[in-house]
């Protein structure tokens, strides 16, 4: 039995555990939307869109309908237009790119850090040029980017910088919150997300009114409300008072939840310190949320011990297997960009470890102990 026990099987990552902690509340909210009738630009919409701004200090915030949406929005409230460039990591979401793309400009692939994978600022400076007009940092995996450099460089050069903070809701950087250090901040609500909706969702932060009023006019088919004409050509990306009202609730939890995603990390790293692994690296000047728990697997070890998890019930996934640059849609970049050395080296040695709010304690040692068996050290 005591065996039996041992070799249990531990999720990657389990919603319904924190589905069923807040099922109450959520029927609530749930059955206040159904009832309200008002499911499109409802107040419920607003009232989350404030709440996530005073959580994370910025003046203003408009819900959207993904992640992706709100970094094309930033991206064009901010002044982005075809032929120009953004910066990015290669290291990253594909998402980060697309949203560059589908503003008409084109990104720029840089190189991160190897210690915090996100971008590294002499590799930005390296490859700036006349027709480079923004910045856009990924704060990848729960930390966030090293502003400092990336701020004074935007500062210097007269450029925007627009987060991508996508994975980093409640993430700190010098007691500032992630996605409100630049000119604007976007943020998915993705499920998995460590504030997630119950389908797609996405938010823009900016500081400035116009750029807000902005983001939403793209959102809803070029106008701010029923009564005005279309301004522009928009699209039809508005966050829905369902989602809103499932993110509102989580909202309380968020803090909670980080810290429980910070106390499993601390375990993570306490359990597999004397491994050969590279554990997660914390700024001193940040707070790491822990989206993802990202090990390297050195010495090309990293499929065989993927393969042995997963043969002892411990599924894993690998963010990111392909660097954007030699994705499909950016082959034309393949070639040339040899000067990305860590992000080629982290794409053949990153492994994301199980990691959500609710694993319990013995999931977690018992996702170290395989590991610590694969290098003959249980």
């Amino acid at each position: 039995m005591a065996e039996e026990a041992v070799k249990i099987s531990v999720p990657y990552f389990d919603l319904t555990r924190q589905r069923r902690e807040l099922s109450s509340q959520l029927e609530t909210v749930l059955k206040d939307v159904l009832e309200s009738g008002q499911y499109v630009l409802s107040s419920a919409v607003r009232d989350f869109e404030n709440a996530f701004a005073r959580f994370c200090g910025s003046p203003y915030a408009v819900g959207v309908g993904s992640g992706t949406d709100a970094l094309i929005f930033a991206l064009k409230a901010c002044g982005i237009e075809k032929g120009d460039e953004v910066v990015v990591p290669s290291f990253t979401f594909i998402a980060s790119a697309f949203g560059i793309s589908h503003a008409g400009a084109r990104p720029v692939f840089a190189d991160v850090d190897p210690r915090t994978y996100t971008l590294d600022p002499a590799s930005v400076e390296k490859v700036l040029t006349r027709r480079t007009r923004a910045i856009l940092p990924v704060h990848l995996y729960g930390q966030a980017a090293d502003m400092e450099p990336l701020l004074a460089l935007a500062k210097e050069k007269k450029l925007k910088v627009i987060e991508d903070a996508c994975q980093a809701h409640g993430a700190l950087w010098k007691n500032k919150k992630a996605g409100t250090l630049g000119d604007a901040g976007c943020f998915s609500f993705y499920p998995t997300k460590n504030l997630g909706a119950i389908g797609d969702g996405g938010m823009v932060l900016t500081s400035k009114a116009s750029r807000a009023e902005s983001v939403r006019r793209l959102g809803n088919l070029g106008r701010t409300s029923l009564k005005d004409p279309h301004w522009e050509f928009g699209w039809t990306s508005r966050l829905d008072a369902l989602q809103a009202g499932v993110l509102s609730v989580k909202l309380k939890f968020l803090d909670s939840f980080n810290e429980k995603r910070r106390k499993i990390a601390e375990r993570y790293k306490k359990n597999l310190k004397d491994t050969p692994l590279v554990l997660p690296y914390e700024r001193e000047d940040g707070r790491h949320v822990y989206h993802l728990f990202v090990v390297r697997v050195p010495n090309r070890r990293r499929g065989p011990l993927q393969k042995f998890l997963q043969e002892e019930g411990v599924p894993t996934r690998v963010h990111y297997p392909q660097p954007i640059h030699r994705q499909p849609p950016y082959l034309e970049f393949a070639k040339a960009l040899k000067r990305l050395p860590v992000t080629e080296m982290l794409a053949k040695e990153i492994l994301s470890l199980p990691i959500f709010p609710e694993m319990k304690e013995e999931e977690i040692d018992r996702v170290c102990e395989v590991i610590r068996r694969f290098y003959g050290m249980g």
